[in-house]
């Protein structure tokens, strides 16, 4: 799991990390999901702070929880 859920460079590092042991890749969950790998990169490594990027954040963070739950 991850250490925090605060959007931060070590958040989207640990995300990489959990897709890659699972089969998967940041980018091809985007691609799945049908959202921009640069936005999603952007909202969990902190460098967007906005409400949109928050719930795009906490979106995904849903999607890799689920992914990481079906082991």
């Amino acid at each position: 799991m991850f250490h925090s859920d605060t959007p931060s460079p070590q958040l989207l590092k640990e995300v990489r990390s959990v897709l890659i042991k699972n089969g998967t890749s940041l980018n091809a969950l985007c691609i799945r999901e049908g959202l921009y790998r640069q936005a999603v990169g952007a909202a969990l490594s902190g460098k967007r702070k906005g409400p949109k990027s928050r719930e795009l954040a906490a979106r995904f963070l849903k999607l890799v929880r689920e992914i990481e739950g079906r082991d």
